[in-house]
């Protein structure tokens, strides 16, 4: 496939619904095992090998935070009567305690410690770290804003990344947390969606707190001046969990506030959600954000056709073939006409980053993604030109 753009031009024209030489590619990994020619040991070496292989990267930067420096630890663990053994943390604030406790698991990935917030805490929580509004008071110590040592460290992380972006002309991408996420995390998800039918100042008290932190950060990404995407990360607020009323209620007047704040600064928003996106069509048109990021036709029900139609010429889609099974364990002519469906329905007039949604697994076979590789370098330059007759194998049939 024949590049005359850079990735980051080639980015930037998709984003903005242009049609570019052709339609990038982008492989987020995630603890994925490369081939040799690919292997890397750090960002701006997967930058390089990706790039020299044809397809497109981008590299990151977050906006530093910490503890209030008045907060104190202790992590401690009991051996009691349950299957397992209990983890316990607290964190000593000067408006008082708060304390979460987990089962350690067999698969408890963080030996005797219990980080604040992860995905791995909600089943395993017995104890979360906020549960009612004294417990709030408390919350800012631990998102407090950064120390002049942080500040001077982002700093000079911003000038490499800034220099190397420049030389090797690549998207940079700014992550700014995403506060139903942070809630989640902290309150449980089920008590969170039940707090939002019985204690809704509760919850909305607990949001505003964590986007404040979040808006400091943003703050930070943008008078760097080097940040071309600020994203938000989703995942705990699909509709999967939120009914649209609700989130209409609580996360898009909030959403709203950081989009605004984005695009003043000139900058584009995207928005990390990889399923249950489908009723929320309307309030993503209202919210106009730039990026829908994790587009994923399988595992996240997402109607290819229908976003294409509905919200297409607002928004840019990056994702359009599932990883875990299409690429984990989808036969070649099913990866192909995967591949062929995404780009035909969402490629056309620009608008799509193609991308295994969400990352590359352990358990991804290369073969699969070289097949997904092969048949993009085929099919993806502009104009798009493709027939769809679907093989005799395939799950995807055309629109």
């Amino acid at each position: 496939m024949k590049s005359t753009l850079s990735s980051l031009e080639r980015m930037l024209l998709v984003i903005n619904h242009k049609e570019a030489d052709h339609v990038p590619l982008v492989l987020k990994v995630f603890g994925w095992e490369p081939p040799p020619q690919l292997k890397h040991s750090s960002e701006f070496e997967r930058v390089d090998k990706f790039l020299a292989f044809g397809i497109d990267d981008t590299v990151s930067l977050s906006a530093p935070s910490r503890y209030h420096p008045d907060v104190t630890t202790r992590t401690w663990r009991e051996i009691t009567d349950e299957r397992y053994p209990l983890l316990f943390k607290e964190y000593e604030t000067p408006k008082g305690t708060l304390q979460q406790i987990v089962w350690q698991t067999e698969d408890w990935p963080h030996g005797d410690d219990v980080p604040l917030v992860g995905d791995h805490n909600i089943p395993r929580s017995q104890k979360f770290p906020v549960e009612d509004l004294a417990d709030l008071e408390k919350l800012p110590y631990l998102f407090f804003q950064p120390n002049r040592e942080q500040l001077n460290h982002f700093k000079e992380r911003t000038r490499n990344v800034k220099k190397f972006a420049s030389d090797r002309q690549v998207l940079i991408e700014g992550h700014a947390g995403g506060f139903g996420d942070y809630a989640a995390w902290l309150v449980g998800i089920e008590n969170l969606m039940i707090a939002a039918f019985d204690r809704p100042d509760f919850v909305h008290q607990l949001l505003d707190t964590i986007l404040e932190w979040e808006m400091r950060g943003i703050d930070i990404l943008l008078d760097s001046s080097v940040v071309d995407v600020v994203i938000h990360r989703g995942w705990y607020e699909c509709a999967d969990f939120w009914s649209p009323p609700l989130y209409r209620k609580f996360i898009a007047p909030r959403l709203k506030k950081k989009i605004q704040l984005v695009h003043q600064a000139g900058k584009k928003f995207g928005y990390i959600m990889s399923t249950g996106i489908m009723p929320f069509l309307d309030i993503f048109r209202e919210l106009d954000f730039d990026l829908l990021i994790h587009v994923d036709p399988v595992q996240g029900g997402a109607d290819l056709p229908r976003l294409k139609k509905e919200i297409g010429a607002k928004i840019c889609f990056w994702g359009g073939v599932n990883s875990a099974i299409t690429l984990g364990r989808g036969s070649r002519d099913e990866i192909r006409d995967a591949v062929t469906f995404a780009i035909s329905t969402l490629a056309p007039e620009g608008g799509l980053i193609l991308s295994a949604a969400d990352s590359l697994f352990s358990d991804t076979p290369w073969e699969n993604v070289r097949t997904m590789i092969e048949r993009w370098r085929e099919i993806g330059t502009y104009p798009i030109r493709i027939n769809l007759k679907p093989t005799s194998h395939s799950s995807f049939p055309p629109p």
